[in-house]
């Protein structure tokens, strides 16, 4: 007389312990998604501050250049390198925060048309993903907010 299994689970006892072969395999690539997936939602969100932070750099230098022109890259830079710190803080890895004025730190208004100025943001995200490692930046410039004559040079408030 043969005896049947109670519980019925319909496997053969050579499909025994396949269950926790199948857990092995597939949960290193379940993380690996997760991983993925918050890791590609920190770079989108760096990329939005990064930008966000280039256009108020931007804007901070555009309207300095013509009433500090000897101080508007420092005062803009110090203001962009906070915006960055305010909106994502601890996520920037540590000595990777750069803030570069543009065209340069200099710009004479009376030899040079159409002038413009702007910042250039560029840093490194803290990474959850293991040997990856990602770097957003993003650059934003405008005209010097001024009046300008017929040549386009700036010629007063």
């Amino acid at each position: 007389m043969k005896r049947h299994k109670r519980g019925g689970s319909g496997r053969s006892d050579k499909e025994s312990g396949a269950t926790a072969i199948e857990l092995v395999i597939w949960t290193p690539l379940l993380f690996l998604v997760m991983f993925t997936t918050v890791q590609f939602g920190l770079w989108i969100f760096a990329r939005h501050v990064a930008i966000s932070a280039a256009q108020e750099g931007a804007r901070q230098a555009r309207y300095n250049a013509y009433s500090y022109p000897n101080g508007w890259a420092d005062t803009s830079t110090t203001y962009t390198s906070k915006w960055v710190t305010d909106l994502i803080g601890g996520l920037v890895v540590n000595g990777s925060l750069q803030v570069d004025a543009q065209p340069g730190r200099t710009i004479n208004l009376q030899t040079t048309q159409n002038p413009e100025v702007g910042m250039s943001v560029s840093f490194q995200v803290f990474s959850v993903v293991p040997f990856s490692q990602l770097t957003v930046s993003s650059t934003s410039v405008g005209p010097v907010e001024c009046f300008y004559d017929d040549r386009g040079y700036c010629v007063g408030d």
